[in-house]
């Protein structure tokens, strides 16, 4: 739904573990998506005599939307399953930075596409039109705040009451994105997701960062105690068992076809720790993937104070700034991993 979402596609490698069991992902790619992918397609059973519609929930800028719908394409033609050019349905906020989709999308030139602009909680396409629905790291991103957090902007630092509160918001944007899906899914068309996850009981090195962007917020004079207090930044990740909610694919037709819990361990954290990159590419790179997304926020909580759009653009450049500047101060030296759970739903 925005750019953090790449944060889970970007410079990794992965493990996975499935039923407690550890094991490599096959694949013939370093993309941990490719066989997922492959298996979700595998289980598509729907009359292709029909044009297939093919829907990215939270495509972001485009540019991993638009080679993950190739790889769906290409592979629909190795499994006899398209009998013609697919229509792909590109789907974010109408705030999304649309006109770099487009760009990509007319530089590309590899399949006929439209925009929908509106959020993935809500109804998006026709009833009983979508052939595949694909959602990669965005169903973290909730449909609202439900409250600020005391003396931080993320989830994991939270006290008990906030975070039974954002996980109640995690559990009904769940099942509001199913139950649309479901709507607009034809009999046999699947859902393939990649849900950023935690694992339970186990402190997540990645967290070390978002400390680091409030650190950065607190040091950051121009912002007032109100905007820090607004800032809050509207992300939840669900554990595997939030994920498997069978009461929910029940109640909205849906078959879990596979599950899997993957780790991703970002590679430019190794290169960095190897001494394969310079500091300075390493803290530009992070710096890089953590803004878009929660640049989000912070312009929100600015918004919310009434600053002008120039005071915003001003404050957010010295943010991350100051965010890259630390990065070159501070570092985490244990492993950074992300986790996901990677589902695949069939409508009955």
């Amino acid at each position: 739904m925005n750019d953090i979402q790449r944060l889970f596609s970007v410079f990794f490698c992965c493990r996975s573990r499935q039923n407690q069991a550890r094991r490599i992902i096959p694949t013939d790619s370093d993309d941990p998506r490719r066989s997922f992918i492959y298996f979700g397609i595998d289980a598509l059973s729907i009359n292709n005599s029909t044009t297939l519609i093919i829907a990215d929930f939270g495509s972001s800028h485009g540019r991993n939307s638009i080679q993950t719908m190739k790889m769906i394409i290409e592979y629909l033609k190795q499994a006899n399953k398209l009998r013609s050019s697919p229509l792909i349905i590109h789907n974010d906020l109408p705030t999304n930075d649309w006109t770099r989709l487009f760009q990509l999308l007319a530089e590309e030139n590899l399949y006929k596409a439209l925009v929908n602009g509106c959020s993935f909680y809500e109804q998006c396409l026709p009833l009983n039109c979508l052939s595949i629905g694909f959602s990669s790291a965005s169903l973290h991103i909730l449909s609202k705040k439900p409250c600020n957090i005391d003396n931080h902007c993320y989830f994991h630092f939270a006290n008990e009451k906030e975070r039974e509160l954002l996980q109640a918001q995690s559990k009904s944007d769940f099942a509001r994105f199913l139950k649309y899906r479901s709507q607009e899914l034809q009999s046999g068309g699947v859902l393939i997701l990649n849900i950023p996850s935690i694992k339970e009981n186990e402190e997540m090195g990645f967290h070390f960062y978002f400390d680091l962007i409030y650190k950065s917020a607190k040091s950051l004079k121009i912002l007032t105690s109100q905007e820090l207090v607004d800032f809050t930044i509207p992300f939840y990740l669900r554990s595997l068992s939030e994920c498997l909610d069978f009461e929910l694919f029940n109640r909205y037709l849906l078959k879990l076809i596979k599950a899997e819990f993957i780790c991703l361990k970002l590679l430019i954290f190794d290169q960095y720790q190897n001494g394969e990159i310079e500091l300075d590419y390493f803290a530009k790179s992070l710096t890089m993937l953590m803004r878009p997304g929660t640049d989000s926020a912070l312009k929100e909580a600015l918004k919310l104070n009434q600053r002008t759009n120039q005071e915003i653009e001003h404050i957010s450049t010295q943010f991350w700034s100051l965010f890259e500047e630390k990065l070159k101060l501070e570092s985490y030296d244990g492993n950074i991993n992300t986790y996901a759970t990677y589902l695949i739903l069939k409508k009955n």
